[in-house]
């Protein structure tokens, strides 16, 4: 098999099974079909199938693919994830009458993925880019007759709109000036189409102020989430900064080192205030996602595209477990499936789920000997490095990071002691839900990638086996900072853990001591009002819309209709002036000269005769009138 169509095959197949089991209603070809599509990528990676396709597509104007090894370890890393969701889904949405609906939208997602991976010109990339949304659209609102879901589906749509009109305009102007090929870009992007790019980027990956949207992404499936958080539709705006960072205007690369380390912080603070617990992981992921932005504007592609692969691991991780605690406890309980505050003690009674989440969030919280750790080092001390160059105030992005640090080992701690230890807060009641073999082999899968020992056999080595496979250049660091990067982040990652423990710990009254502080930052707990914000905005608009709609029809038409009105009436009136005082002589004479023509036409005659009997009488009548006149 040629390396064209072993692409195609990778693209293809999860869409293709997908529609089978639309059909058939039989997850089974949906679960051939990834397996056989992971496979193919697996081998394009051991042959080396790596290629570029053009083609063209209008008149002189050529579009393509360009299958390289970061797309390859992407797609690789896409599948997978999506393996381990649908085998999950098969427990999760076994009872739903819309799971053939379910698993051929997840098809969609899938493959829709793979194509943005594989785009070298941004237009397909942007049409992969929309295909994205519209997937993530459609699993949002899967359960559509769910009060709050549609709104909730059709915000997070056009919040991504928004940035996407910015990204579109970007690539228009950069059309004018340059290759859209991005493997064939050089020199660097003039500052606004680089900053619309960054912008379009930002809303895929939830950055500030488009970070909204994620939250409201919640409501669909949780297996869904996990898709969406680790390894699809936020992974879309990280993975096109790496391709096009080394080329975008340096204040550009500045701004969205900024803006990420905001959004981390804003992420995290957001995240710590949560009761929802998916709306916990989904804060962590707008912070994780931040630490990603900062890595690129500081110039370290290496390490961001480090953390994304590690954060698929542990996120998807994180997303299936609270799945699994959610429809243990809609199954066992009478009280809210999702608020942490009515869980507790389901270490016991969920062990694998338990296991899996510890190793997870522990990958999350940064502590040493997991993935998290690692990945998030090497943003730290690009981003000390970055500040070193750029001058003092450059330090607020390193320095911010790590605070955010100790606020992520923070909420980390929270989410696990009030989901799994201390005495249970729920009435129980028999479940129908058990961790059979499609809930523990994706989790136990998940846990294990969340280790170090995956990535590099050195567990404080904030470098990969990545690195070497990529052909990255791995930059010098001098080792005190190194050194001094890797204490104050795992002293970070320590205070929040115990601040964590001293709160949260079994047996302390935490309704007490919690919500005192929780009341005093209401703000957080409401993300910061970011889709309160979004909705302000919304009826904002509307209100001028119908401001608009009401000067239109009270003024703008009743002018309009006046005019023409007036218009018609002038016209008659010229009608009428035109008709008797211009056309009526013209025609008064016209009529005259033909009925005199008429007249004297007939005293003519054709004989010769006549006409000089008539020559004779008239003679004599000019004769009559000159001599008695």
């Amino acid at each position: 098999m040629g390396a064209e169509m072993m692409i195609l095959f990778i693209f293809a197949l999860p869409i293709i099974g997908g529609l089978i089991t639309y059909w058939t209603k039989q997850p089974a070809f949906s679960i051939v079909s990834i397996v056989i599509s992971l496979l193919l990528s697996l081998g394009a990676i051991i042959i080396k199938g790596y290629t570029s396709i053009s083609f063209e597509w209008l008149p002189e104007y050529f579009i393509g693919v360009h299958y390289d090894k970061v797309a390859a370890i992407l797609i690789v890393l896409v599948l997978l994830i999506s393996l381990l969701v649908h085998f999950f889904s098969l427990e999760y949405v076994k009872e739903d009458s819309g799971k053939n609906r379910y698993f051929a939208k997840l098809g969609l997602f899938t493959s829709s993925m793979i194509g943005l991976l594989v785009a070298d010109h941004l237009i397909l990339l942007f049409v992969f880019w929309e295909l994205v949304g519209l997937s993530s659209y459609l699993l949002i609102g899967f359960w559509y007759k769910k009060e709050g879901v549609p709104n909730s589906a059709r915000l997070a749509f056009m919040v991504n709109r928004v940035a996407d009109v910015a990204l579109l305009a970007g690539i228009l102007i950069l059309n004018q000036s340059g290759s859209l090929n991005i493997s064939e870009m050089e020199g660097s992007i003039l500052f606004l189409p680089s900053l619309l790019i960054a912008i379009g980027a930002f809303g895929k990956s939830a950055q500030f102020p488009f970070s909204g949207w994620l939250t409201k992404a919640m409501v669909g499936p949780t297996p869904v989430s996990a898709l969406i958080h680790a390894a699809t539709m936020v992974a879309a705006g990280v993975y096109l900064l790496f391709r096009v960072a080394p080329f975008l205007d340096r204040e550009v690369l500045t701004f969205v080192a900024l803006v990420g380390t905001f959004t981390a912080f804003y992420g995290g603070i957001s995240a710590l205030f949560q009761n929802d617990i998916k709306k916990v992981l989904a804060y962590s992921t707008i912070s994780q996602l931040g630490y990603m932005v900062i890595g690129m504007g500081v110039g370290a592609a290496d390490a961001a595209l480090f953390h994304l692969v590690t954060h698929a691991f542990f996120k998807a991780g994180l997303f299936l477990g609270a799945g699994s605690v959610i429809h243990y406890l809609h199954q066992s309980s009478d009280k809210d499936g999702q608020d942490m505050r009515f869980m507790g003690g389901l270490k016991n009674k969920l062990p694998w789920t338990f296991r899996s989440f510890l190793i997870c969030g522990l990958a999350l919280a940064g502590v040493p000997l997991f993935s998290g750790f690692m990945s998030k080092e090497g943003i730290l001390i690009a981003g000390w490095q970055w500040a070193e160059q750029m001058g003092t105030w450059a330090y607020l992005v390193p320095d911010i990071a790590l605070i955010t640090a100790m606020i992520t080992a923070l909420y980390v701690g929270r989410m696990l002691l009030l989901v799994f230890y201390g005495k249970s807060r729920f009435v129980t009641k028999t479940p129908s839900f058990k961790e059979n073999r499609l809930v523990v082999l994706p989790l136990a899968i998940l846990a294990v990638g969340s280790m170090w020992f995956v990535f590099n056999l050195n567990p404080f080595e904030h470098h990969s086996w990545l690195d070497a496979f990529l052909n990255f250049e791995i930059a010098e660091t001098s080792g005190w900072i190194g050194r001094v990067v890797m204490l104050l982040s795992v002293l970070m990652t320590g205070v929040g853990l115990v601040l964590a423990y001293s709160f949260f710990k079994p047996g302390s009254n935490y309704n007490r001591n919690y919500p005192v502080l929780e009341s005093r930052f209401k703000a957080a707990e409401n993300g910061f009002y970011i889709v309160q914000l979004y909705q302000v905005i919304a009826i904002g608009f509307h209100s001028l819309a119908v401001l608009a709609l009401q000067l239109d029809q009270k003024i703008v038409d009743r002018v309009v209709h006046f005019a023409g009105i007036g218009t018609v009436v002038v016209s008659k009136v010229i009608a009428l002036i035109d008709r008797f005082l211009v056309d009526g002589p013209i025609n008064l004479f016209g009529y005259l000269s033909s009925f005199l023509g008429r007249r004297f036409a007939g005293l003519s005659g054709r004989d010769l005769q006549t006409q000089l009997s008539w020559l004779l009488v008239f003679v004599i009548l000019i004769l009559s009138w000159i001599l008695f006149f």
